[in-house]
């Protein structure tokens, strides 16, 4: 889908197929493959040398594009909760680590301040 997403990104204003490779990060066969696709598809047309996004790909790119957000927005809400919940202290950790720092104070080695 993303490799799809960026060929018609590309297109937009007409391309050669040069660009939608380098852009797309595709080599030229695998390229070619796509490229017949999205055109059976209705999505891409190729006109004299260049590739153009027809309406029917800005109207999928668009689709595309809501989805990938919606899909994104509760990805970005997992990832922040579990940062804040690792964050959090633990308090066996910190028995622990107390416990720890005790241990070598009573050694006499010096501990760095955290």
């Amino acid at each position: 889908m993303d490799i799809v997403v960026e060929i018609l990104d590309t297109a937009k204003n007409g391309v050669k197929k040069t660009a939608i490779v380098y852009r797309a990060n595709l080599n030229f066969r695998l390229a070619d493959n796509y490229l017949v696709l999205l055109e059976k598809q209705g999505l891409l047309e190729h006109k004299s040398d260049k590739y153009i996004t027809t309406d029917k790909g800005n109207i999928f790119l668009a689709k595309a594009r809501e989805l990938t957000l919606q899909l994104e927005t509760p990805i970005k809400k997992a990832k922040e909760t579990q940062t804040n919940k690792s964050k959090e202290t633990n308090p066996w950790l910190e028995t622990s680590m107390r416990k720890s720092k005790e241990k070598i104070l009573d050694l006499g080695f010096p501990f760095p301040a955290l």
